[in-house]
């Protein structure tokens, strides 16, 4: 395999890994606002956080990328 024929295979793997990357981003975004949405119909059994239980922050999630650099996060 010549060496153009490898670079222009690597850049159609890359090209589709990216697609593949956009795709699972959506369907996060998706499944985020679903699930916030439910939070908010008391007619969902579970979906409303429970009163007496606060919210642990979990290290990444929510955090702005000038929090992760400053912090050295992933």
């Amino acid at each position: 395999m010549e060496h153009e024929e490898q670079a222009r295979e690597m850049e159609r793997d890359a090209e589709e890994m990216e697609e593949h990357s956009d795709k699972v981003g959506e369907r996060i975004e998706e499944t985020r606002r679903e699930w916030e949405a439910k939070e908010q119909d008391p007619s969902i059994p579970g979906a409303q956080p429970d009163p007496d239980d606060e919210e642990e922050s979990v290290p990444g999630v929510g955090a702005d990328e000038e929090t992760l650099s400053e912090e050295g996060g992933p």
